[in-house]
């Protein structure tokens, strides 16, 4: 797996436990809504009718208390002169009205235990009596103007049968009460389970994300302490031994380059070693016969001695000249081929760095990407935080009107309190994953400059790579420079011994023969002494390697 695909994988991984999270959050919110509108219309609202029953059927009795009032016998039929009797009529009218369409909703209302629908049934039957026995013969017993009889139904129908009527309100009124407090009290347990559930959610989904987290960091530090154990065999001169791979991701691919180019450069220098040896060989070989013919023109030259010691001299002269050349011309030579190996060297790692800066360039790009979606996380947080806040604001106002309503309301503002607060742990919990994705944003922005970092130096390395290149050609056009010099050297000696034979004709037959053949002896074994040399310095250097 490569080291994009892993990155990718914490990511989802990220994604999806966020929006578990999220999608159990708003399906808590929505059952608490569901539930705080079941208990408004099961409990709260049929409180709210039954009060407003009772205060309708006091405001009727207080109307016909007004009427009865009207009565031309009555003592206060004075203080009624304003306004006539079908003035209190058409306001008890008006309150039946509402009194019988309360009944109509009430009657419409089903709850889910048998105890509270015969409550309810016994309320609506004591009303209905009420409203048939009493209220409505009353209203046409004041209509006609029948004082008495509606004095005496007021009396016997009406308030008579209130107590009861009062009682069976109060009797259900309780029983609401008491279920929802049962409910309230049922609603609470439900969201202590569910924030268990939440929380047991949030350490499951920060295991695995630490999980995930420290398998992807362990792999590809795999990866990286492999590439660091071969730099360091590399700096040893270790290439007897390969490297183990044991990922199969980009830092894979470079180990495999670099195990690739120490198995060459092990070939390359094996190669030369078991040259050098037989280069020492053949140059032992050539300086021991070198030394026999040095003896014999030694011997011939002691017998013209006395007839050429002048010419010798100045032969001698001419011969360390062109000896010097000749010296010089090699360890030129010499010189330029190691400058071409390190420029053929320096050009692979360039190479290899540059394979190594695109590399890093995919993986800051992964990163990058990866912080880009944990911003659009951070977006969807911010619609759970506003959807909150706007609960906690409908809680608060359902809180204001409970508190309105005085007694009747205390059961509806307790559900208020607990849907408030349900919002208010809604806002810290969005709150907690804002943080967590700020600090997820947080290390991919550490780690994108990281391997911005990386990569710079990555640059620094090739620019000194080129410096190095360039070195290297300004030695090779040095060396050939000096083999220019040699060249003009080796021609000034020859013109110089030419004029010395010109000089001495008369003894040229004679030192011909031994000068060249010392001549060319001295240069056999000079040359054969500096090639032993080298093959020792060049076997020198390749034994610091381990092949």
């Amino acid at each position: 797996m490569t080291i994009k695909l892993k990155l990718m994988l914490l990511a989802v991984v990220a994604i999806v436990m966020m929006l578990g999270i999220g999608a159990f959050g708003m399906y808590n919110e929505h059952a608490a809504q569901v539930r705080a509108e079941k208990n408004d219309v099961m409990r709260v609202t049929p409180a709210l009718l039954t009060g407003n029953s009772v205060r309708l059927v006091n405001r009727i009795i207080i109307q016909s208390m007004l009427a009865l009032q009207h009565d031309p016998k009555s003592a206060a039929a004075h203080t009624h002169l304003t306004h006539p009797v079908s003035y209190h009529v058409e306001v008890m009218n008006a309150d039946l009205a509402k009194l019988e369409a309360i009944n109509k909703e009430l009657a419409e209302i089903q709850h889910r235990t048998k105890e509270s629908n015969d409550e309810r049934m016994a309320l609506l039957n004591a009303e209905k009596a009420l409203i048939e026995t009493g209220i409505v013969p009353l209203i046409e017993q004041l209509k006609n103007g029948d004082y008495d009889h509606a004095n005496d139904t007021l009396a016997e129908n009406v308030v008579a049968k209130m107590p009861e009527f009062s009682q069976t309100a109060t009797s259900y009124q309780n029983r609401l009460a008491n279920n929802l407090r049962n409910e309230t009290k049922r609603t609470h347990d439900e969201v202590e389970r569910d924030k268990i559930i939440y929380i047991g959610v949030m350490i499951l989904a920060i295991i695995m994300m630490a999980g995930i987290g420290g398998w992807v960091i362990r792999e590809i530090g795999k990866g990286l302490r492999a590439a660091d154990q071969m730099a360091i065999a590399f700096t040893k001169g270790e290439l007897d031994r390969p490297i183990t791979i044991n990922t199969k991701d980009e830092i894979a691919d470079i180990l495999v380059h670099m195990n690739n180019a120490r198995e060459a450069l092990r070939q390359t220098l094996k190669s030369i070693g078991g040259a050098s040896t037989q280069l020492a060989a053949a140059a032992e070989e050539t300086s021991a016969v070198s030394l026999q013919t040095d003896t014999g023109v030694r011997q011939q030259q002691q017998e013209i001695e006395m007839v050429a010691t002048a010419m010798n001299e100045m032969s001698a002269t001419v011969q360390d000249i062109a000896r010097n050349a000749a010296d010089a011309s090699g360890a030129a030579t010499a010189a330029n081929n190691a400058a071409g190996t390190g420029q053929t060297v320096v050009t692979r790692s360039v190479a290899t760095i540059n394979q190594l800066a695109r590399n890093v360039d995919d993986v800051a790009a992964a990163i990058t990407k990866l912080e880009g979606e944990s911003r659009e996380i951070g977006k969807v947080l911010d619609v759970i935080r506003a959807i909150a806040e706007q609960t906690n604001l409908l809680a608060l106002n359902a809180a204001i009107e409970a508190a309105r309503a005085g007694e009747h309301g205390r059961g509806f503002a307790v559900v208020a309190e607990e849907v408030r607060s349900l919002a208010s742990r809604t806002q810290g919990s969005t709150e907690e994953i804002r943080q967590m994705i700020e600090r997820l944003q947080t290390g991919s922005v550490a780690a994108v400059t990281a391997m911005e970092q990386g990569k710079t130096q990555v640059g620094v390395s090739i620019e000194a790579m080129h410096e190095t290149e360039q070195s290297l050609q300004m030695i090779t056009d040095s060396v050939q420079t000096i083999n220019d010099l040699n060249f003009q050297i080796a021609s000034a000696a020859e013109e110089q011994s030419a004029v010395t034979e010109e000089m001495n004709r008369n003894v040229q037959k004679i030192s011909s023969i031994s000068e060249q053949s010392a001549q060319g002896a001295s240069q056999t074994r000079i040359a054969s002494e500096e090639l032993a040399r080298l093959a020792e310095s060049l076997q020198s250097k390749i034994g610091q390697f381990r092949l």
